[in-house]
Formats: C-alpha cells, sequence, structure tokens
C-alpha cells in the first residue's frame, strides 16, 4: 500500500481526495496535519496527526504526501516533501508562479520522485466527450471554443478563497482548471489577453474573469462570472463541420459533496437532460441536430493512475511538468489584464 499523509483536513482534502483514497486499496492515510484532530479522528481514528508537516516527516516515512492548503503554501509544502524523498500530488494551482514551478520539477525529477497536480477536471466526463469529437473529426477543423465555469454567488464570504492575500480569488481558483483544459485540446497559444475584476460589493478579490488564448487557427475563450445564476453554459465548440454546445457541470463535485457511493449506478453519470446537441449540415445541407451522451466522469481513474506512477513511474494523471504553462498562462492574464494589452506566450 501507498502509505500517504494529508496536508490539510478541509473541503478540498475530506470532498475530493479522501472519498479516493479511503475506496482504493492501493492507499492508506497514515498521517494528517490540521488543526482539526477532533475532526480527523472522527473519519481516520487509526491516523497520527500533526501540527507541523516538517515534524511529521522527521518521525514518519510515507510515500505520498498530498497538499490541500491554501494556494500561497503549495509551492513551499512541495518542496518540503520532496526533500524528504516523497512522492507528491499538490492542489491547483501548483504555485503562484512559473519560476517556482520549474524549479519544483527540477526536484522532483532530482529526487526521482513522482510530482502530479490535482487536474482532476481533465476527467471530467464533458471534458473527455467534447475531447473526443475532436478526436474523431465530427467538427472538422477547430475554430472557436467557449469554456465557462460560472456559479451565482452575488455576496463574498468570509474564507480564505475570496479575501485579500496571494492566490486568492476565482482566478486562481477556477482559472487553472479552465486553462489547463484548453492547453490539454490545443497546446500552448500564441497570445494571450484578458480581463480580471472585482464586482461583487466589497469584494476583496476578483470574482469575476473573461480570458482569451489566440491561436493561429483558432480563439479559445474562458470565464467565469459569480452573477450567473440561470443555467450555465459549459462549452460551445465550434468547427468547420458544426458545432456542440452543452449546459450544466460535471456532475462528480456535487456527487462528492452528497456523499454517493462510487458503487451507485449513477456515480460520475451525466443526466440525459444535461447533455449536449452536437449541430451539423447532413449530406443532403439539412441542419441536423443530434444530443451527445456524455461520457462518465473518471476522478477514479485520476487516482488509479497516480498509483501506477509512484509504482512504476508511468501513467502520471497531470504531472507537473505538464502544467508549467498553465502558470505562465495565468501569469500573463494577470499582467494583461492590469495593462489591457495582449501578450506574447514565449
Amino acid at each position: 500500500m501507498i502509505s500517504t499523509l494529508l496536508v490539510g483536513f478541509g473541503f478540498s482534502a475530506t470532498t475530493f481526495h479522501l472519498p479516493f483514497l479511503n475506496y482504493l486499496p492501493q492507499f492508506s492515510v497514515d498521517v494528517v496535519i490540521s488543526s482539526k484532530p477532533d475532526a480527523v479522528k472522527a473519519v481516520l481514528p487509526h491516523a497520527e496527526i500533526y501540527s507541523s508537516l516538517e515534524e511529521a516527516l522527521k518521525i514518519h516515512d510515507v510515500d505520498l504526501v498530498i497538499i490541500t492548503t491554501p494556494n500561497h503554501l503549495h509551492s513551499q509544502q512541495a518542496r518540503v516533501a520532496l526533500e524528504h524523498s516523497c512522492h507528491v500530488l499538490v492542489e491547483k494551482p501548483f504555485t503562484l508562479n512559473s519560476e517556482e514551478a520549474e524549479a519544483l520539477v527540477d526536484l522532483a525529477n532530482a529526487q526521482n520522485k513522482q510530482l502530479c497536480v490535482y487536474h482532476n477536471r481533465r476527467f471530467d466526463g464533458d471534458f473527455l466527450t467534447i475531447k473526443k469529437l475532436i478526436d474523431d473529426g465530427r467538427l472538422g477543423e477547430i475554430r472557436r471554443l467557449e469554456s465557462r465555469f460560472d456559479r451565482f454567488r452575488p455576496i463574498p464570504r468570509n474564507r480564505w478563497r475570496e479575501n485579500a492575500g496571494p492566490g486568492s480569488g476565482i482566478f486562481w481558483d477556477l482559472g487553472p482548471h479552465l486553462i489547463d483544459q484548453a492547453l490539454q485540446l490545443f497546446g500552448e497559444p500564441k497570445e494571450v489577453s484578458a480581463s480580471i475584476q472585482t464586482l461583487r460589493e466589497n469584494g476583496q478579490s476578483d470574482d469575476t474573469f473573461d480570458v482569451t488564448l489566440h491561436y493561429s487557427d483558432k480563439v479559445v475563450k474562458l470565464g467565469s462570472s459569480a452573477f450567473q445564476a440561470g443555467a450555465t453554459l459549459r462549452y460551445d465548440l465550434q468547427g468547420t463541420k458544426g458545432s456542440f454546445r452543452k449546459f450544466y457541470l460535471d456532475p462528480q463535485e456535487d456527487q462528492l459533496r452528497a456523499g454517493l457511493s462510487f458503487d451507485d449506478e449513477n456515480w460520475a453519470l451525466t443526466n440525459n437532460k444535461e447533455n449536449g446537441v452536437l449541430a451539423f449540415t447532413n449530406e443532403s445541407g439539412e441542419l441536423v441536430e443530434e444530443t451527445v451522451a456524455t461520457l462518465k466522469g473518471e476522478y477514479i481513474t485520476f487516482f488509479n493512475r497516480l498509483a501506477h506512477a509512484i509504482e512504476d513511474g508511468k501513467f502520471s494523471p497531470a504531472d507537473a511538468s505538464t502544467v508549467i504553462p498553465v502558470i505562465k498562462v495565468i501569469e500573463l492574464a494577470i499582467t494583461a489584464s492590469a495593462q489591457k494589452v495582449s501578450l506574447t506566450f514565449n
């Protein structure tokens, strides 16, 4: 089994990581870094609990460290874990600047350890669906993608993600997911432009963003708003043979929040009414619309691949080296928004 140390025991740890770690036989959560020992013991009665990562790693020889703390701590804690010869899974965003990202990848290579970023939305069912549509050529040459992650949260809440501080704000929260998906599909852009704003009254950090990735033959528009109360457009994919539109988000997050068993027949399945629609012209020149069944989401696959990567060095679900361009796009977008210009990616 992969002896695992979990850093942090908040929403991310208990919702997005612990259910999989407890379900899959490859993992054993033996150590937790938390300021809430009672909460940890209620769920993991046999786990050792510490307030300091450094202290725990001096005492325990673990295989894997999973970092779920606030964004500004990711880089430093990942470095500590790698220096103690541990494999590392770190929540997104990987780091808050590309220099730190590159340095950590170099350290992981030097230590011959896996350094993985929790880009679980590479395994969203709807993302897997549009990737397959592209790979199958159903839409021809892609010319435009709009990808959104909207919410209705018009009133700020008192939590680190929304308060002032490094790594806070909706762009650092959701931007990495949207950018990573775009780069997985199309690679690095030629230019980046952006508008990152704070529109909520008394907001301390950004709550709305629109980022455009400019390619030589296509444009990708990514965005999030805190004021979308209706059905959310997730993808609008347009090509030379047709287009595909899908509303609503992948169900796995809501199912995790609700505590749905992974053995439930509905796990990771999208409701039929939330499937996307492919529109294209048939051989007779008529416009045809076809509902496309959404592929099953695969967050479990993420953790299975992580286990394989630790055991044999293969099949990493999101190797940190592939995430460096994501951080570079984020840096460019922040600068482009502040300067109101389009910047070249290099």
